[in-house]
């Protein structure tokens, strides 16, 4: 008996459990930790992960080539990190001056428009270079003035002056030369505008990065949204590893989460073949538009899309998310995560710490403490409140309002501004949701039972995000009003 026990031992050392939590902990496993400080586990490690990064098919060529240098660059030479890193931020900025396809389009429009047949590249580089300048400028003001209001005030200044090179490319004849630079320069601005904003915090603060480094780092080679993962040098430099072993477990868990990634992309496409190629589910977007036309699917077909989306909706943010910050951790800094398991929420403020994490960094760090510091002291109910209100309705609508503010450059202004109406109703929703969450005394415990505490509170958050995801539109198409009454019809009203 004792023999047949012993002899099935090494059999359970390779079941798939076993090489799960292998994978899992190597990061914590000090033979792997040996091997990732070796220069074969190095370049073993970068090689495996540059592979992954192909494989996936969610990089460019060129964003796959840059990335990969600079990776490559900064394993080779670890004394030059930060030069690499900026000098890789700014021809990324160079190659992608724009984050929304609507600025460049905009930039085509005026070009074709012109009397002289300027290459949109030249503009291009013109409206960085003229912004990095501004950059480096902006930040020296903070620096040699501590009592000027751009000092005092250096998030709220930059807004007002996207806003003022936005009015007055605005009121400029839509085919002179001046009105083509300042739409350009605005579009470079509001896609670097957070990444500008966290290096004047860092500039206040003291941080001491030089200021041409801090300058330089805004759009990180990594790539991303508008939304600054990893924030700035200040930031970074917190989750720094200090030496070759904090390092070596830092790339560790970079491979992890990069195959992690990989791993949901596969889960992705699968689930785009099914709801797509087996299902013929139509999108969101389409249920919504035809619904508004008296073209209504089915209600089982309204409810599938609707719940399709939202999972979808959590995978591809995850996808994203990881990537960029595997990418960040193989560098050396090891981040948190932008998504950590989003369905265990148990509250709408802790599903969107879950999800968005960053995002959710940027409208805490400066809308809701900004506000939180100033105003309502004396009630601390209201005090919460209207800070939450300040970050999820102004924050967030405003974030996606200078995103696109290419519109008002096509449209006449009122239709222009009539794109902004279910942005504006998801963030009021939204910020409500938040306010009521954070102020509800009740809280869910484990005592209430398996059923109250582990699924009906997950299942709230799911249906409000679901619900929510109806108004979650940028495109112009399908008005509130039309969004309301798909919204009512789901419950056969």
């Amino acid at each position: 008996m004792s023999d047949s026990v012993q002899q099935s031992q090494p059999m359970t050392s390779f079941s798939p459990w076993h090489l799960r939590n292998a994978w899992l902990k190597m990061d914590q496993n000090p033979r792997a930790i040996e091997f990732a400080k070796s220069n074969i586990g190095i370049f073993v490690l970068h090689a495996a992960f540059i592979f992954v990064m192909a494989l996936s098919q969610q990089f460019s060529n060129s964003a796959l080539g840059l990335i990969s240098l600079t990776i490559i660059g900064v394993a080779i030479l670890p004394k030059y990190r930060i030069p690499l890193i900026m000098l890789s931020s700014v021809f990324y900025l160079l190659l992608r001056p724009f984050r929304v396809d609507g600025w460049s389009n905009l930039l085509n429009t005026k070009v074709v428009e012109l009397p002289l047949n300027i290459s949109p590249y030249i503009w291009q580089f013109s409206a960085v270079g003229a912004f990095l300048c501004f950059a480096f400028i902006f930040l020296k003001c903070i620096n040699w003035q501590k009592t000027t209001w751009i000092s005092k005030r250096p998030v709220l200044s930059l807004i007002l002056i996207w806003a003022s090179c936005a009015i007055i490319a605005l009121l400029t004849s839509d085919q002179s030369y001046v009105s083509t630079f300042l739409w350009t320069f605005t579009g470079v601005l509001v896609s670097s505008l957070w990444f500008l904003a966290y290096a004047a915090v860092d500039q206040k603060n003291k941080e001491q990065t030089p200021l041409v480094v801090r300058s330089g780092f805004m759009r990180p080679f990594w790539g991303g949204s508008a939304t600054p993962i990893g924030k700035s040098f200040g930031y970074l430099n917190k989750f720094d590893a200090k030496n070759d072993n904090e390092l070596a477990v830092t790339r560790l868990k970079a491979i992890k989460l990069i195959v992690w990634a990989l791993i949901l992309t596969i889960m992705m496409h699968a689930m785009e073949m099914v709801a797509r190629g087996y299902l013929n589910l139509p999108v969101l977007q389409e249920i919504i538009l035809a619904h508004a036309d008296g073209n209504p699917f089915a209600t089982g077909t309204n409810w599938s899309s609707l719940i399709y989306n939202y999972f979808l909706d959590l995978v591809v943010i995850a996808i994203w998310g990881h990537f960029i910050v595997a990418v960040i951790r193989m560098i050396g800094y090891r981040i948190p995560r932008n998504t950590r398991n989003p369905l265990a929420s148990r509250t709408l403020a802790e599903f969107w710490n879950r999800y968005f994490f960053y995002f959710k960094e940027l409208l805490v760090d400066f809308f809701f403490y900004p506000t939180f510091v100033r105003y309502f002291k004396k009630a601390p109910k209201l005090r919460i409140a209207f800070a939450t209100f300040c970050a999820a309705f102004l924050g967030n609508f405003l974030y996606h309002f200078a995103r696109d503010t290419f519109h008002f450059a096509q449209l006449p202004f009122w239709e222009a501004l009539a794109i902004f109406q279910s942005a504006a109703v998801y963030s009021v929703l939204l910020a409500l949701g938040l306010i009521l969450s954070q102020l509800n005394p009740y809280k869910p415990k484990p005592q209430d039972g398996f059923f109250r505490y582990e699924v009906l509170t997950r299942l709230n958050v799911i249906a409000f995000f679901c619900f929510l995801k109806i108004f979650d539109d940028m495109s112009g198409e399908g008005n509130v009003v039309e969004r309301l009454a798909f919204l009512i019809d789901l419950f056969g009203a």
